[in-house]
């Protein structure tokens, strides 16, 4: 918690307490501040109370437990509703309205909790709050990276041609609502059959410019910009644990940094598979909820931030520290809340905006056109068979099974 945080708590005990004071102080308080000041206070207070209640929430959505803790503990919760299967926790940090709710680990987990989330409580921004793994060698353990653009690195096409190149980007249907400025838009949708030409529809014909492909996801600039001021909040990490070498000594001071995240349901480590991959899309962290959570805000129009504490690096496969990296993610998040406005301004980030180091500011470029690269040979495979006993496939065993992968297999 910040220091911050520590001094509203104990305001707020104290205020929980009864305090006797002899008459003569009273009455010598009542002589020494006329009535009119306190009627203007008692009023100020009244309708601060009042705007702050009247503002519409923040939503906050975790992935699982250990990155909701830190965000249930700096809420003061009031109550919870349960909808399809999810509980929304409701309350207020800082004086200020949110709710949060755990999605699940999944990119379709987290489009749901979202669509949830901003259909049913009407936030004026959501912000995902969790964990990430730095694609970036100058990103840290402890660091958090928030998200200047999103884009799903799982979305790739690996060519015959020893080339990778992203798929043409995910569909957005655009309603009166949806934002998608700033967004990097690689084609138009085909008009879709209706009964009197379905018979002869094929593949269609035209453009329909109502649906829209994204390759990457701008947020709002107001909200990168304000996270990234909440940098002297959370703290430093030791050099041993950012590195997973218990023989280090010294710490680092953690920064708060707009880059790109990225989006993935595969764990990639071999930092020459991290290059073909950062080299199609420069991302500078990698989890695995970003699009869902991105796609449907912008289809909705909501404004929206991720912020991601950094749990994990490539560059030190042995380091991990996922509490750390939750709670500096919560600490971000607690700073947005008290200093966001009651309206957001949803002009995009742009490739300029963000930190100096992230990877796109220095390659120039968000989403590459094509990456070259070149894959080996299974050279091992390891599993267990219906026994339990573990086996190693190498040599001719191996080979025998790699012989489909040739094209005389597959003759016709």
């Amino acid at each position: 918690m910040t220091g911050r945080g520590r001094l509203e708590r104990k305001l707020a005990r104290t205020s929980r307490r009864r305090i006797t004071i002899p008459l003569a102080v009273v009455a010598a308080v009542a002589v020494a501040v006329p009535a009119a000041s306190l009627a203007v206070s008692g009023a100020q207070a009244t309708a601060a109370a009042r705007h702050e209640a009247a503002l519409a929430p923040i939503g906050i959505i975790d992935a699982f437990g250990a990155e909701q803790a830190p965000i249930l503990a700096e809420m003061k919760v009031t109550g919870h509703r349960d909808i399809d299967g999810l509980r929304f926790w409701e309350g207020t940090i800082a004086g200020k309205p949110v709710v949060d709710v755990a999605s699940g680990e999944v990119d379709q987990s987290a489009e749901l909790a979202t669509y949830l989330l901003d259909k049913n409580f009407r936030p004026r921004a959501v912000l995902f709050s969790g964990t990430a793994g730095a694609q970036n060698a100058r990103v840290h353990v402890g660091d958090v990276v928030v998200s200047g653009f999103v884009v799903d690195k799982s979305n790739i096409h690996y060519f015959l041609g020893g080339y990778q190149q992203g798929y043409s980007g995910e569909e957005i249907n655009l309603t009166s609502r949806s934002d998608v400025r700033g967004d990097i838009i690689t084609g138009y949708g085909t008009p879709l059959p209706t009964p009197s030409d379905a018979k002869n529809y094929n593949y269609g014909s035209g453009v329909d410019h109502k649906a829209v492909y994204v390759a990457a996801y701008s947020a709002p600039y107001q909200l990168v910009h304000t996270a990234t001021m909440a940098t002297s909040f959370i703290g430093s990490t030791t050099i041993a644990d950012a590195t997973g070498i218990p023989s280090r000594t010294g710490s680092i001071k953690n920064k708060v940094v707009a880059g790109i995240i990225g989006q993935a349901d595969v764990w990639t480590e071999p930092l020459s598979w991290i290059e073909a991959q950062n080299m199609l899309y420069p991302t500078d962290a990698e989890e695995n909820e970003a699009n869902g959570f991105a796609f449907m805000n912008s289809q909705l129009g909501v404004p929206w931030l991720l912020v991601r504490g950094i749990s994990d690096s490539v560059w030190y496969p042995n380091a991990y520290d996922g509490i750390l990296a939750s709670k500096h993610a919560a600490r971000v998040v607690r700073y947005l809340v008290e200093h966001l406005p009651a309206t957001i301004d949803k002009m995009p980030t742009k490739l300029a905006d963000l930190w100096k180091k992230a990877n796109a500011r220095m390659y120039g470029y968000i989403v590459a056109k094509k990456a070259f690269y070149s894959v080996t040979k299974v050279s091992k495979v390891v599993f267990r068979n219906s026994s339990g006993q573990r086996v190693v496939l190498t040599g001719p065993r191996l080979q025998k099974l790699e012989s489909e992968y040739t094209y005389s297999a597959g003759k016709i």
